[in-house]
């Protein structure tokens, strides 16, 4: 099968949707298929390979709506014509820019391509609702947990071509080991640094840890080259570094810009691993991460993150944006190694029989096969 792919960003760049683009676009290319990714970079580059996915990374893949529409146009179609796909998957094409997706909608009737969406995430402002008018260019749309296809029916996007596939990962990149009974008390953050994914929170947390335990530290990922549409990261910083500083913790608090293929040492070196988000979060995928790294987690109750980190069993879920009861779960863990062992153990099972990249793989290429035999043509909501 020929599989062409559209994302706005691609490692280096670091994120959700960057990581499972790279280890689904990987794992399909195993299998023997041709993967094709047309993706966004600050300037133009030939294709290169990469993991078996051919790579062409391009300034007009970017989310911005002023992006010359003919030259967008002609880029896509040069890139479909080398890709010679059976089918289109696009990243997130649902929102940010939609010149983007009046093209996707133009090639698709063009060449008669089949049109899959991925959604990483649902936004309920004008803008997404706006983009409900385009809702006939996805031929079936994945949502990458029970909430996020809830969510996106509500809005109004076609329930029956909305198919719920949790994300994989895969467990031989992520330490079995536990962590050393001597290793320093480490907490590990490790989403991009944000407010919106609870970066502030977890900073406030670690000063009521350490009133019991004084020893113990925070890493916190996500400082480097990440996804930044609003280009608020500089600000989030440093606000949050004026917050270590106002707290006094800059001896016991670590910003790291940690590139993925450096993320299991920096799981295996933490004891637990936190991703208290403030917002609907539609999955969540470092968080699994950490649970394949035999580390115990905490998240919070929102979105996605419920559906596959277990309260008592796995981790902990804790109610979002509540310093106290996150502090609380954390000093638990920290100060009962016995404990941490145990939920971790638990978490790196979970995720291997449950959340595998194998199994998402299987799926999506079931749909990709369903769409080709189904001969579809353009939906019509």
């Amino acid at each position: 099968m020929r599989i062409a792919m559209l994302h706005w960003a691609f490692p280096p760049v670091v994120g959700g949707v960057e990581t499972h683009l790279e280890e689904l676009g990987a794992s399909l290319a195993r299998r023997g298929h041709a993967v094709h990714a047309l993706v966004g970079a600050d300037a133009d580059e030939e294709p290169r390979q990469h993991r078996g996915i051919d790579v062409q990374r391009s300034t007009l893949l970017r989310p911005d709506s002023t992006v010359p529409r003919e030259e967008l146009k002609s880029a896509l179609r040069r890139f479909i014509d080398r890709a010679r796909p059976d089918l289109l998957h696009a990243h997130n094409m649902h929102y940010f820019s939609e010149p983007h997706a009046e093209v996707v909608r133009e090639i698709k009737e063009e060449r008669r391509l089949p049109v899959v969406l991925t959604a990483h995430n649902v936004w309920r402002d004008p803008m997404g609702i706006s983009f409900l008018r385009h809702a006939d260019v996805w031929d079936r749309i994945i949502a990458v947990s029970r909430y996020l296809a809830d969510a996106l029916a509500d809005m109004g996007y076609p329930r029956e071509r909305i198919q719920v596939m949790h994300h994989g990962i895969d467990p031989s990149r992520w330490t079995t080991e536990p962590p050393h009974p001597d290793a320093p008390l480490r907490v590990f953050h490790p989403a991009r640094l944000s407010l919106d994914k609870g970066s502030l929170l977890v900073v406030r947390a670690l000063a009521r840890v350490r009133r019991g335990l004084p020893q113990a530290r925070l890493l916190l990922a996500g400082t480097g080259r990440i996804v930044d549409f609003a280009s608020r990261q500089a600000q989030e910083v440093a606000a949050v570094r004026d917050e270590i500083q106002r707290l006094g913790l800059d001896g016991a608090v670590e910003l790291r810009a940690i590139p993925w293929a450096e993320m299991p040492q920096a799981f295996a070196s933490s004891r637990v691993v936190v991703y208290p988000s403030r917002f609907d979060e539609p999955f969540g995928i470092a968080a699994l991460e950490g649970m394949a790294s035999a580390r115990p987690v905490v998240v919070s109750r929102v979105g996605g993150m419920p559906e596959f980190v277990r309260d008592g069993v796995d981790g902990f879920v804790v109610a979002s944006d509540d310093e106290a009861e996150l502090a609380d779960r954390i000093a638990l863990l920290l100060g009962n190694p016995v404990l941490a062992r145990r939920l971790g153990a638990a978490a790196r099972m979970r995720a291997v029989r449950r959340f595998h990249v194998r199994q998402m793989v299987e799926a999506v290429l079931g749909l990709y096969q369903t769409m080709l035999r189904s001969g579809l043509m353009p939906l019509r909501v």
